[in-house]
């Protein structure tokens, strides 16, 4: 699975609720930017939101889906634009809060199933359009369902989680890279967030960065080893990586399967050409060969 964003610790949860809180944070802008909803819808396209927030064959965005980790089973919550079971009732701050902070309206801390840890790299501008974008969610009164976790029931332990793992700051150009790598390379770590499920983890669950993108084999599936190592994919070209971003075909002329299927399908098939293609050039040229 490539580029894969449903996997142990990769989808966003708001389940059962707890009385731990956060430590204060300072508080965003309370007006919301102008954002733009269509661009929003490509970048939550890019993130395979629907995935993490659909159960099979509910209601989109609405929540449902059960994934299997480690830690138990996390539930990803309805995002819909219901007010009392969805996130119809959130503010501008209260979203920039649960992208940046992985915090709750309430002040819980969220799990980081749900994939805080890339989106705080995130830019302004693309918050604001995922935000315009959430906004045109049609709402559905579906109540999200508990999460069923066997270990780190409670929700203050992630306080120090956040300490210890949480890099915060949005991603900003390398000057050493040209535009289409910086690009790509945001893509990757920000947007599509490929590391929460590509990168191995620590004991404590946090990725280990300086082995970036070598691969995980937690569930609810492996995530391979997508470095250009020579015993990876570094024989991969160009043109192999967007043929399955676009199509998902390997260059083998199989086809991608389980995850990964839906990530192409309904993800890096609808971006732009040329944002396929400095994905591509990030993957080949910017990240470090890691071994298997």
């Amino acid at each position: 699975m490539l580029l894969a964003l449903v996997a142990a610790l990769a989808v966003p949860v708001a389940g059962a609720a707890s009385a731990d809180s956060a430590p204060a944070d300072s508080a965003p802008a309370v007006s919301a930017p102008a954002g733009d909803a269509a661009r929003g819808a490509e970048l939550a396209a890019l993130a395979n939101c629907a995935s993490c927030h659909t159960a099979a064959g509910g209601a989109p965005y609405a929540g449902g889906y059960a994934l299997e980790t480690p830690y138990g089973v996390f539930h990803g919550p309805n995002i819909t634009q219901d007010p009392d079971h969805g996130i119809g009732g959130w503010t501008w701050p209260d979203f920039v809060d649960a992208m940046r902070r992985g915090r709750s309206p309430d002040g819980r801390h969220y799990y980081p199933a749900f994939p805080y840890p890339s989106y705080t790299k995130l830019h302004d501008d693309d918050l604001a359009d995922l935000w315009a974008f959430v906004q045109t969610i049609a709402p559905v009164a579906q109540p999200s369902l508990d999460h069923a976790l066997t270990r780190y029931r409670r929700r203050s332990v992630l306080g120090l989680w956040k300490l210890l793992e949480l890099d915060r700051g949005a991603l900003r150009d390398d000057p050493r890279l040209d535009a289409e790598l910086n690009r790509g390379r945001y893509l990757v770590e920000a947007v599509a967030h490929c590391g929460e499920c590509h990168t191995p983890r620590n004991g404590r669950g946090g990725r280990i960065d300086r082995k970036a993108l070598a691969g995980s084999e937690l569930p609810p599936e492996p995530g391979p080893n997508i470095t250009p190592h020579e015993d990876a994919l570094g024989g991969w070209t160009a043109d192999d990586w967007e043929a399955l971003l676009d199509l998902g075909i390997l260059p083998d002329g199989d086809f991608v399967g389980g995850e990964m299927m839906g990530v192409v399908e309904h993800g890096t098939a609808v971006i732009s050409a040329e944002d396929r293609r400095a994905i591509a050039r990030w993957l080949m040229e910017g990240v470090a060969p890691q071994p298997p």
